[in-house]
């Protein structure tokens, strides 16, 4: 694809866009994504107060939680995911792609579901760096993000998600317990 420019004399150029690395521009737009959620989150925050903008945040975060997993559903041609262990490799290769590198963690198939770990969140960091009265904002919604990823992976099923540990909440790292409820348990 060409551009075409007119100089100031009135001839005209032609340029090629810079062409990047796909690795480069998915760490560029990670990076873009969640400098945008922290810019909104900061004017919500300084136009209607923390607590404000905790609720709100959550809201809109949970709304796109679920945009995101039907995207990723399309791109992978799949209108559901396989199972459990399925669903959290979607999220996994979703979460490489908005957060690259930069979240650390432990995906564990168990007998009795799946346990998340996260010891380093690109979230909970760009809080502390914020200097928030509150640094657990970035954690508020996350038990209730994961349920709605797993609830648009899964819809048949009825998905347990259980908050075990929070960065945000003085532990040393997060731990989710993921379980299918079965048979009317």
């Amino acid at each position: 694809m060409l551009i075409h420019f007119l100089t100031r004399e009135g001839s005209s150029v032609d340029i090629q866009p810079y062409d990047l690395p796909c690795d480069t521009w998915l760490e560029v737009m990670g990076r873009l994504m969640l400098a945008w959620d922290g810019q909104w989150f900061l004017k919500v925050m300084e136009e209607f107060g923390l607590e404000a903008a905790m609720r709100l945040n959550t809201r809109v975060r949970l709304s796109f939680g679920r945009i995101e997993m039907r995207t990723v559903l399309a791109a992978l041609g799949k209108p559901r995911a396989d199972d459990l262990t399925d669903a959290l490799r979607i999220i996994f290769t979703y979460s490489r792609v908005f957060l690259g590198n930069r979240m650390e963690g432990d995906y564990r198939v168990l007998p009795e579901g799946v346990e998340i770990t996260v010891s380093s969140c690109p979230v909970f960091e760009n809080a502390r760096r914020a200097n928030l009265e509150r640094c657990d904002q970035a954690c508020v919604g996350c038990p209730d993000l994961w349920r709605t990823w797993f609830a648009v992976l899964l819809p048949e099923e009825e998905i347990e998600v259980a908050a075990l540990a929070r960065m945000g909440m003085g532990d040393p790292s997060c731990r989710y317990l993921v379980t299918e409820k079965r048979g009317g348990a």
